[in-house]
């Protein structure tokens, strides 16, 4: 496929290939069949600017590999081959949109019709089961395919000196200026020579702009350091996406932005709150307090439930003494999370009827004992019941130190597990916390 040559987007052409004998027969037969066409988008893919190229006529060869070509009047005269099928001009996007073959009446596996199609260059439309745009262009190049994975972005591959072919064999190269280290006319560049362009002329903010094949390469140019995000950027500068460590888990503190546009964490406060899982429906009506320098959540907010603590590390051990870490754990009740949902989605918080912490630990009496201070309650062995039940408020205990021993050379571990059950009996929150101190 070919989308313009040297500057002129009058001169393209697509070429088919017969993958079985016996394809030639494209026309409608005199009205004994449907006629098979080529379906062409522009990059927008809409159906309002949608075209089609009806075959007109049969083609004599129809052996296996056989081609057929449909090209523009000045396609043919460019390289001296006499096309099966004339192309309207501007019947074919040069640079970016898509081109589909389609056969008609449709296949019984198939009900619309759709044998192959290639999107190329800044396609936005639905490409279907074909698999992502390949991000060339058949701009004074032309594109071949070169597999059959499925997917355009790996099954074409450019080719500097098109090589037309119609069906009774004629073949031409059209002969590339690409390479003589001049932009001529339909190059963006060609070798050195970039034409005084660089990343930031073309919108990015930095990087390096190189060519290939005379056509720019913007994979080594980054908007990053333009103050905005764009693509897969975290943050630029100071546009964080409105995030901030509150939002990701944390207390407080101070979200930063790196030199790569990506989040991070490293200023938030190194206690953050952990939902420990359980259905989303009603996991605010409880979660842990934890802190932890070293198992804060990243960008993406996510808390482990896992938290790892090396001995002595005073970012997590807040005891001195060695052979036993002490985790600071708290527990917090219908808490605003906006990890946990927005709007319509938001987890509900609901009055705290129960909390049961159901797989004590080192610490565990504490921990219950500071639940129970959060209204007026009675405890149970690990059973604090509220009456009344606790209104939607949020509120936390005092930090408790839940102690982790090792065990000599080899990492010690206590796991918490508690439910948390709302006013009625629903909803209900089960939460686990995994501690591990690290010798």
């Amino acid at each position: 496929m070919l989308g313009s040559w040297q500057g002129d987007d009058t001169v393209q052409f697509i070429e088919l290939r017969m993958l079985a004998p016996g394809q030639q027969f494209l026309s409608d037969g005199g009205g004994s069949r449907g006629a098979s066409d080529l379906v062409f988008d522009d990059a927008s893919g809409t159906p309002e600017t949608r075209r089609s190229f009806v075959f007109t006529h049969d083609l004599a060869a129809g052996a296996q590999g056989s081609r057929i070509l449909i090209a523009t009047s000045a396609l043919a005269a460019v390289s001296g081959v006499t096309p099966d099928f004339v192309l309207p001009p501007g019947s074919l996007a040069p640079r970016h949109g898509r081109v589909c073959y389609r056969v008609n009446p449709p296949q019984a596996s198939n009900a619309t019709g759709v044998i192959d199609c290639v999107a190329y260059g800044k396609f936005t439309g639905d490409v279907g089961p074909f698999g992502p745009p390949t991000p060339l262009t058949p701009d004074n190049r032309s594109l071949q395919r070169v597999g059959f994975s499925g997917s355009a972005a790996d099954d074409w591959a450019p080719t500097l000196g098109p090589t037309p072919a119609n069906n009774a064999g004629v073949t031409a190269t059209l002969a590339t200026l690409c390479g003589d280290g001049n932009v001529s006319q339909g190059e963006d560049c060609d070798g050195q020579a970039l034409g005084g362009k660089t990343c930031a002329s073309l919108g990015f903010a930095t990087g390096d702009l190189v060519c290939r094949q005379c056509h720019f390469d913007t994979t080594g140019c980054t908007f990053c350091g333009n103050g905005a995000i764009n693509g897969k950027e975290e943050c630029d500068g100071t546009d964080v996406g409105g995030r901030s460590c509150t939002s990701l888990g944390f207390t407080g503190g101070s979200l930063d932005c790196t030199e790569r546009c990506r989040l991070s964490t490293r200023s938030c406060d190194p206690t953050f709150f952990v939902p420990g899982g359980g259905p989303l429906g009603g996991d605010c009506l409880a979660e842990w307090r934890v802190t932890n320098a070293a198992g804060r959540p990243g960008a993406d907010g996510k808390a482990p439930v896992r938290q790892r603590c090396r001995d002595g590390d005073p970012g997590c051990d807040a005891e001195p003494g060695a052979g036993v870490c002490a985790f600071t754990v708290a527990v917090c009740l219908d808490r605003t999370d906006a990890r946990l949902g927005t709007g319509s989605r938001a987890c509900r918080r609901a009055p705290v009827a129960s909390w049961t912490l159901l797989r004590p630990g080192a610490g565990a009496e504490e921990l219950v004992r500071a639940v129970g201070l959060l209204g007026p309650s009675t405890t149970a062995g690990s059973v604090v019941t509220f009456s009344p039940a606790l209104d939607a408020t949020e509120r936390c205990t005092d930090a408790v130190r839940v102690m982790v021993p090792t065990r000599g050379r080899r990492a010690g571990t206590v796991v918490l597990r508690a439910r948390t059950v709302a006013a009625g009996g629903r909803p209900r929150d089960a939460d686990a916390l995994k501690l591990v101190c690290v010798p």
